[in-house]
């Protein structure tokens, strides 16, 4: 009986942990880590594009739902690297294990293939992460 009562227990401290962490985000919060130094890579397949609004140190958030693999680089806040999102693949962008920011808000992204994407804030997103809230790119 009292190796029923530890199994219950033990149970029941599991479920508070697990219905104590909240709601999930997981498919804005995944790391996506760059791939290479994309030093010796042509660019001339990506299209560029910008945002400028004043989000100090956010974060950058890409939803992919085109249907195919993308490809993303920065112009700003970095350059070099690149990191591949797979249709349906959701991730914030990560370098050598931490987040990617911006010091001024202002991204610019170039994509492969070329593709129009939009733009939208969260200023509550990845703030667990560092982030003054999070530009979320969403690729159609």
């Amino acid at each position: 009986m009292k190796t029923l009562g530890m199994i219950a227990a033990g149970i029941a401290v599991t479920a508070l942990a697990v219905l104590g962490a909240g709601p999930a985000h997981a498919g804005f919060t995944d790391p996506v880590e760059f791939t290479d130094s994309g030093e010796n890579v042509e660019d001339d397949g990506f299209g560029e594009y910008a945002i400028n609004r004043s989000d100090p140190n956010s974060c950058l958030v890409v939803q992919n739902h085109t249907g195919g693999r993308v490809t993303v680089r920065l112009n700003y806040p970095t350059s070099g690297g690149k990191w591949l999102f797979d249709h349906d693949q959701v991730g914030v962008l990560m370098r050598n294990g931490k987040v990617v920011t911006s010091p001024s808000g202002n991204w610019n992204v170039r994509t492969n293939p070329p593709i129009r994407f939009d733009w939208v804030y969260d200023g509550n997103m990845n703030t667990r992460r560092g982030c003054n809230g999070s530009w979320v790119l969403t690729m159609n």
